[in-house]
């Protein structure tokens, strides 16, 4: 076979030990497994993952926005070469880069592009095509290890930024601290996901691709009601498709509103919502097990006396919520109707 000379240290004894490691793997028949990594290029890998994810509905957001950029970086490369320093180099790279819109690309997005490196790397570790991932001992390859946002709006910035949000956003904003729904999610929600005479919402969730159950409140109901169906979508905008941003719908509504936006973590952007949601639940008094229950968990096949038992658990937490967008005037709800009317 090819000879192989690699330096692995400043001795000799450490040669020697290393050669020692090397020929003990291969007496197990384990040194070429491990060395598979060094024939595989990353587009190998890559091809694989898109193909498993086609039935997510991230998909198209995925392969669209992310997949062409680590296509383009790591594509050639083999997944020997995918270490510490050719990440390092593609954050550094990436950060220094403009976004479509020509603004500066900020850390998070970044972080969102390592996030999906991470989890395409582990998916190589479990179809055996690598041994292991660079990200394993490597945390501060992040911005922000722990990125969680911590900003949660209070009930009185709430009605202020419902008063001053404009028509299309007013009922979303609603929608969103209700539901505690993530914007995707929101977004595309179409009408055949809700069932109003069960106050209900069924949803195929784009980030996990699991089904859930999301029960809605007196307030949420009277929202949906309210509001015109103009085409399959709860939420569109005028060419009757769902809305990709509406970063700067919400920063003018909070400047109107007088709301200090933030910076970091504790700036408001649409998760905020979701945020909010969780923070309001906990003050109103529901325990840990009912909030993730309401707006984290997935619902599993179970008995109809289970589901049944389920709903009411959900729709006693969604009722906590009753009151904080409109306090006890649900008149105020026709403001929305008259404005998406």
């Amino acid at each position: 076979g090819k000879r192989v000379i690699k330096a692995v240290g400043p001795s000799k004894r450490e040669a020697q030990d290393y050669l020692s490691k090397i020929k003990a793997s291969i007496r197990e028949e384990r040194f070429f497994d491990i060395k598979k990594e060094n024939r595989i290029i990353f587009n190998k890998l890559l091809d694989a993952y898109v193909e498993k994810i086609q039935t997510r509905k991230s998909y198209h957001h995925t392969t669209q926005y992310f997949i062409p950029v680590l296509r383009n970086f790591f594509g050639s490369k083999l997944l020997s070469e995918i270490d510490y320093k050719l990440i390092e180099d593609y954050r550094d790279q990436r950060k220094g880069t403009k976004t479509q819109h020509r603004k500066e690309r900020g850390e998070r997005s970044v972080d969102i592009e390592l996030a999906l490196l991470k989890t395409i790397l582990n998916k190589g570790i479990k179809w055996d095509m690598l041994d292991r991932n660079p990200f394993d001992r490597a945390n501060d390859l992040f911005y922000h290890p722990n990125s969680h946002r911590e900003r949660a709006l209070k009930e009185d910035e709430i009605k202020r930024l419902i008063q001053a949000s404009p028509s299309h956003l007013k009922p979303i904003i609603i929608s969103a601290i209700y539901t505690g729904l993530r914007k995707n999610d929101l977004l595309s929600l179409k009408w055949e996901n809700v069932d109003l005479d069960r106050g209900l919402i069924h949803l195929i969730e784009a980030k996990t691709g699991k089904t859930r159950i999301i029960v809605l409140n007196k307030d949420m109901l009277s929202l949906l009601h309210s509001l015109p169906v103009r085409c399959e979508y709860l939420f569109p905008n005028k060419e009757g498709k769902p809305y990709s941003d509406l970063s700067g719908s919400l920063e003018s509504t909070l400047k109107k509103a007088g709301i200090d936006q933030g910076t970091g973590k504790n700036k408001v952007v649409f998760h905020t919502f979701r945020h909010t949601c969780v923070s309001l639940l906990t003050e109103k008094g529901a325990d840990t097990s009912m909030v993730r229950s309401y707006v984290e968990h997935a619902s599993e096949e179970m008995t109809r006396h289970y589901t049944h038992t389920s709903e009411e658990y959900k729709r006693r937490t969604a009722d906590l919520l009753n009151g904080v967008c409109f306090g006890n005037n649900l008149e105020t709800m026709n403001d929305v109707d008259t404005a998406s009317a």
